[in-house]
């Protein structure tokens, strides 16, 4: 488990395809801010630099969480990502260097599951997988304190499942991005329309509105029975905005409990929320930094 001494700081960052957010933790998470993700890597160098000189506090190491195959031993990622521009490239060592501090790096699902399992909604239990359900969907497994991650850094890449006789995957039909596209095209509105506004409109009697939210919930709960059954973990959580639903979360431990019923699947994982939504990237790319650096946050 990850310690920390007292009036000791990392800058964390997490890296999206749409924003950047950051802030100073000691102890917790203080400072926070963001901006809009650079569309080059020298515009994103030059941002990444320039957050020591917003944060008056001593900072001691830099923690990084960001989208795509991380490689922490080689200090990159590869793969698909939301950020292209960051693949194939020692970024952990070429950071380091200008930083002049030590930097960790750690894919952003996998630092939800280490958040969740650090002073998350998971640090009781012995296993856990994570569904972090967004733009796309990611996830992550974390098996006696041990995150996993395959031989290609890809474990918990669950969006890539394909659920369909049409190819179409997790992240195409369980979005509740994609879910609001659809909703927009088939009901031919003016203005596009997003997730909260079709659940509103489903509880307003909205056919179309319940038929999307029905399919979404249909696809995502396949994937959760199939986690359940693959990995047997101690509990199962769902992240990302949606999650914070009691609606959205209550049809989804239905429509499992249903197919384990069904199949005769005698499991008793948990499903449950995670405890951290946008501060979740942050807080576990601190965990991983506390974990290959126990000792130096409690030098003076």
């Amino acid at each position: 488990m990850p310690t920390q001494q007292d009036d000791n700081g990392l800058l964390a960052v997490d890296i999206g395809g749409t924003s950047v957010k950051y802030g100073y933790w000691n102890q917790q998470l203080e400072n926070s801010g963001s901006f809009k993700t650079p569309k080059t890597w020298a515009e994103m160098h030059d941002k990444l630099l320039s957050l020591p000189s917003q944060i008056t506090q001593p900072i001691r190491g830099v923690a990084i969480s960001l989208p795509g195959s991380v490689d922490i031993k080689k200090g990159q990622i590869s793969g698909t990502t939301a950020v292209p521009y960051l693949n194939g490239f020692a970024i952990r060592k070429e950071l380091s260097d200008d930083f002049q501090l030590p930097v960790t790096i750690q894919n952003d699902a996998n630092c939800a599951g280490l958040a969740e399992t650090w002073i998350g909604n998971a640090k009781d239990v012995s296993s856990v997988a994570l569904l972090i359900i967004g733009t796309g969907i990611g996830g992550s497994i974390i098996q006696d304190g041990q995150l996993l991650t395959g031989h290609d850094h890809f474990m918990g890449e669950f969006g890539y499942s394909i659920l369909n006789g049409q190819n179409k995957t997790l992240s195409d039909l369980g979005s509740p991005v994609q879910m609001a596209k659809k909703y927009t095209r088939i009901s031919e509105s003016l203005a596009p329309v997003d997730a909260p506004q079709i659940f509103e409109k489903a509880k307003q009697g909205d056919k179309l509105a319940q038929n999307c939210i029905n399919d979404m919930v249909h696809w995502l709960s396949l994937e959760v029975y199939n986690l359940i059954t693959s990995f047997n973990p101690d509990r199962l959580l769902i992240g990302g905005g949606i999650s914070i639903r009691d609606d959205f979360l209550e049809m989804i431990r239905n429509r499992v409990g249903t197919l384990l019923k069904q199949k005769g699947a005698t499991v008793t994982t948990d499903i449950d929320r995670c405890r951290f939504c946008n501060a979740s990237n942050l807080i576990g790319a601190v965990a991983q930094f506390l974990s290959e650096y126990p000792t130096l946050l409690a030098i003076k």
